[in-house]
C-alpha cells in the first residue's frame, strides 16, 4: 500500500501489559496511523490512562472487550498483544475453514505462538501443544533487518522475541557470510519488564532490584527461533545461551562469545552489515543499556582477541525487542517510510 494523506486505523487486542502499554505510547507519535481500539479484558470500560497513567492526554480511548474477529473486520492494522499460547486461539479465529484470511486487517503478533515453523518444536519449548500448527507458515518471521522484503509482502507477521532480536542481530551477519564458528556461547541478561505486567516473586521488586540470577539455562525458548533466522541465512551453529535476570527495568545485553581464528574479517563482516541499517550502530568495545533505553537503536560493540571475538548487543527489550520492531514492521507492510514514528533518541542516564 503507497503512503497517503488519511490515516489507518489501528487497534491493539491486549493492551494491559507492558507490551500493549509501549505500543499505545509509539503509536501515539506515528504520522500514518490513528489508534483507534485497544482491549483488556480486566479494564474494560475504563479510560486508558487510569490504567497508564503515563500516557495521559493522548485521548479519551477506553479499552473495549472486542475480538479479534470484530477488529480485523473493521480496523487496517491489529498488533496482537497477547500471552504465549493466547495469540493462537485469537489468530485462529481470524480464519476460515478452508485457512482462508477473515477480515481486511494486517496482523502482526507479539507473542512466541508463530515464530517457529514446527508444532512439534513449539511444544517442546513452550511446554504446551500449538492449537492451530496448519497456520504457523500463514507468518513471516519479523526480524526487520534481516527480513525485510518478505516482510513487505507479508500480512501476518511473527514479531520476534526480545532475546531472538539482541541474539539474531549480533549473528546473523556471519550466517550470512557463512562465517559463524561451530560453536558460539551467548550470556544474556534481561530487565524485569519481560517478564511481564503481573508481580511473580521472581519479579517483585525486592526479590530483584539488588539480585542477579541465572534462569532457563540452555533451554530458553528462544534458541529454536535464533537458530531458524540462521539457518534462514545459509548456516547454523551450536548456540550454547545462558540467559540471567538482571537488577533492570528495561534492556536485554547480549555477550556473544566465539573463538575464531579471522577475529578481524568477522568483525569486519558485522560493520559491513549494518553501514547503512538506521537503527543499528556498529563500533569498538562494550554497548551500554543507558544508551539505548527509551529508542529503536541497537548498539552492537565489537572486542577482538588472540583467536576470539566477542559480539555484544544492546536494545531496550520492550522497543526494538517488542513494540519499536513491530512498528517498523508494520512501516514496511504498509508502504510506510521505514523508520516512520521511531525518531526518538535514547533517554540518557
Amino acid at each position: 500500500m503507497s503512503q497517503s494523506d488519511a490515516k489507518l486505523t489501528v487497534a491493539i487486542l491486549g493492551a494491559t501489559g507492558y507490551v500493549g502499554a509501549e505500543l499505545i505510547r509509539l503509536l501515539a507519535a506515528h504520522p500514518n496511523v490513528e489508534l483507534t481500539c485497544v482491549t483488556g479484558r480486566s479494564a474494560v470500560g475504563k479510560r486508558v490512562d487510569s490504567v497508564w497513567p503515563a500516557l495521559r492526554h493522548i485521548g479519551d480511548l477506553t479499552f473495549s472487550d472486542a475480538t479479534a474477529l470484530e477488529l480485523a473486520k473493521s480496523v487496517d492494522i491489529l498488533f496482537l498483544a497477547l500471552p504465549h499460547g493466547a495469540s493462537m486461539d485469537a489468530v485462529a479465529s481470524l480464519f476460515d475453514d478452508d485457512g482462508q484470511p477473515i477480515g481486511k486487517a494486517h496482523v502482526i503478533d507479539m507473542s512466541g505462538d508463530f515464530r517457529l515453523d514446527d508444532g512439534d518444536v513449539y511444544a517442546k519449548h513452550y511446554k504446551k501443544m500449538h492449537g492451530s500448527p496448519e497456520l504457523l507458515s500463514k507468518f513471516t518471521y519479523g526480524l526487520t533487518e534481516w527480513n525485510g522484503s518478505r516482510v513487505s509482502e507479508a500480512s501476518f507477521v511473527a514479531n520476534p522475541g526480545c532475546f531472538a532480536t539482541a541474539i539474531g542481530l549480533a549473528l546473523a551477519p556471519l550466517a550470512d557470510k557463512s562465517l559463524l564458528p561451530d560453536n558460539v556461547t551467548v550470556f544474556a541478561a534481561t530487565g524485569s519488564t519481560g517478564s511481564g505486567h503481573k508481580p511473580k516473586q521472581g519479579t517483585h521488586h525486592p526479590e530483584r532490584a539488588t539480585n542477579f540470577k541465572l534462569y532457563k539455562i540452555l533451554k530458553h525458548q528462544h534458541v529454536p527461533e535464533i537458530l531458524g533466522l540462521l539457518e534462514s541465512l545459509g548456516q547454523s551453529t551450536r548456540l550454547s545461551f545462558i540467559p540471567a535476570s538482571a537488577p533492570m527495568t528495561h534492556g536485554i545485553f547480549a555477550t556473544c562469545h566465539m573463538h575464531t581464528d579471522q577475529p578481524a574479517l568477522l568483525a569486519q563482516a558485522i560493520r559491513d552489515a549494518y553501514e547503512r541499517a538506521h537503527f543499528v550502530r556498529v563500533f569498538d568495545g562494550s554497548p551500554q543499556i543507558n544508551h539505548v533505553v527509551g529508542s529503536n537503536y541497537v548498539d552492537i560493540g565489537l572486542t577482538e582477541g588472540d583467536g576470539e571475538l566477542v559480539v555484544a548487543c544492546a536494545i531496550d527489550n520492550m522497543v526494538k525487542g517488542a513494540g519499536g520492531q513491530a512498528i517498523q514492521n508494520m512501516n514496511l507492510m504498509m508502504g510506510f517510510e521505514p523508520n516512520a514514528g521511531l525518531g526518538a533518541l535514547p533517554s540518557l542516564p
